[in-house]
């Protein structure tokens, strides 16, 4: 997407051009019995392709729920956001979740759900 922005300071204008990086389009793994090629190949793309578009993919570890690029861009954050109050977003558990399986939900870490459960109540940590 090209933007422009227009300001006005004193009697000079100054016009700034650039681009914004777009999202990608995504994937989302569907099955624990997907692969790297079966998205590939739905996708219409190369396997270099979805390497490009995905830096640091391991096709060994993807997840059910795991969005991966089909195209150029960036891959939309749904990370949880904080509350409007400040407080931390909050995520019920359900039956037949574990850590890496949430983490590819909310395009997160399982470090990252460790490192900001590490002080509440009940957290387990590492097992």
């Amino acid at each position: 997407m090209v933007f422009s922005v227009l300001r006005v300071i004193g009697s000079v204008l100054l016009l700034a051009t650039g681009s914004l990086a777009a999202d990608c389009q995504t994937a989302t793994v569907g099955s624990p019995y997907s692969t790297c090629y079966d998205i590939y190949t739905a996708a219409k793309i190369t396997a270099a392709q979805l390497s490009s578009y995905n830096p640091g993919l391991d096709c060994s570890k993807i997840q059910i729920g795991q969005k991966l690029c089909i195209s150029s861009g960036t891959l939309p954050s749904s990370a949880p956001k904080p509350n409007p109050d400040g407080s931390c977003a909050k995520y019920t558990t359900i039956a037949n979740d574990y850590c890496a399986l949430i983490a590819a939900k909310f395009s997160i870490t399982t470090s990252q759900i460790e490192t900001w459960n590490a002080g509440s109540y009940k957290w387990k940590g590492k097992w």
